[in-house]
């Protein structure tokens, strides 16, 4: 069992702590264990499992569980690197490396680069690396401008799914190791977007150093948004 507090629910979904409360309050929420009056614990796998109830097929509008084989294929990656232990990915991580294939292969390009997962991180913009992007003063057309300007997208688009370029290990790697770090169970856009500064190569590393965002900035940013216990200075 892996116990999450209120705020390790509210970053791993993305909300705010008074939106928990809300779902808390009308009984649509993952169950949970009172400690006491202000202490609130959630066992991570009925997190999971409430979410999971929550997908819906937009054709039918039937719950349906969605296909994140690109996710599995990034998980696949980190658990071929030296880690071995794995966390869960929030939705929003999820929704960042699918829109990151999915831009990758709109582009014409057959496989996904750090650049890509950059593009899928300002393009959720209610996730927690888009909004400290958007603290450090980077909007999502400033960074598409410098995608622009260094891949030269193509107006072919390429068919099926895209490959994961061989940057994404260690970005995935890095990101994990910001989670731990900051003693999350979980890993979200946050963590992705650290991890392409401490992998320190790629194109997703050149955009950010071009725009003046250093790993100093992003880890302060974070630790204004979310609990981060053991975040460095």
């Amino acid at each position: 069992m892996q116990l999450m507090s209120i705020d390790d629910l509210a970053a791993y979904l993305g909300d705010s702590k008074r939106t928990i409360y809300k779902y808390i309050a009308s009984g649509d929420c993952p169950p949970y264990m009172r400690i006491s009056s202000k202490n609130i614990k959630f066992d991570r796998a009925d997190v999971d499992a409430w979410l999971e109830s929550k997908k819906v097929n937009p054709e039918t509008g039937e719950n349906k569980t969605s296909d994140i084989s690109f996710v599995d294929r990034a998980k696949t990656a980190l658990r071929n690197s030296v880690i071995r232990s794995m966390l869960p990915w929030t939705p929003r991580a999820q929704a960042v490396l699918e829109l990151a294939q999915k831009q990758a292969r709109k582009d014409g390009f057959d496989l996904v680069g750090t650049e890509h997962i950059l593009f899928g991180i300002v393009s959720v913009e209610d996730c927690i690396g888009a909004k400290v992007l958007e603290n450090l003063g980077i909007e999502q057309s400033t960074c598409y401008q410098s995608y622009e300007k260094l891949l030269k997208p193509s107006d072919e688009e390429v068919k099926g799914k895209a490959k994961l370029s061989e940057d994404i290990n260690k970005v995935i790697q890095c990101a994990y190791e910001q989670a731990t770090q900051w003693d999350h169970t979980y890993i979200g856009a946050e963590h992705l977007l650290a991890g392409i500064l401490l992998a320190g190569e790629g194109n997703g590393f050149k955009i950010l150093a071009d725009l003046g965002v250093t790993l100093e900035k992003v880890r302060e940013e974070t630790a204004k948004l979310v609990v981060c216990r053991s975040a460095n200075p």
